[in-house]
């Protein structure tokens, strides 16, 4: 059995590797942060959403910041479609064809014949889907 002081000295010392551990090891940590724990931890934005005030919370996070803006360890928030959306959703690449016996992806986003545009965000692109 450890002693209390051992114990009292292990413990802390645990979480905060496990802590920093986990912020080394979070792809996250490159965005912008909208608060200063918001690498670590979700309890900000959950206090803020508590309170009723996230979207001006947000909107000040995006001025401040960019378009794109950490609100915890597993949470971001995407403000435009130029430079945000298509960055995280369509991996910043161009649209083209399955070509090279690829995976044409975009058909996922077919409806009723119609196609996404991802580049003007309009419905019956030149895309085949």
């Amino acid at each position: 059995m450890l002693a209390p002081a051992a114990l009292a000295f292990l413990v802390p010392f645990l979480v905060l590797s496990h802590v920093l551990y986990n912020y080394i090891r979070n792809p996250l940590r490159k965005i912008p942060a909208a608060h200063p724990l918001a690498h670590f931890t979700s309890f900000w934005i959950h206090s803020v959403r508590w309170r009723s005030i996230e979207n001006a919370t947000l909107k000040a996070a995006h001025d401040r910041l960019g378009p794109i803006v950490c609100l915890g360890p597993e949470e971001i928030s995407v403000n435009c479609v130029k430079g945000g959306i298509r960055d995280v959703y369509a991996g910043g690449f161009e649209k083209s064809k399955a070509g090279k016996g690829g995976y044409n992806w975009y058909a996922f986003f077919s409806n009723y014949g119609g196609c996404v545009d991802l580049h003007l965000g309009n419905m019956d692109s030149d895309v085949d889907c």
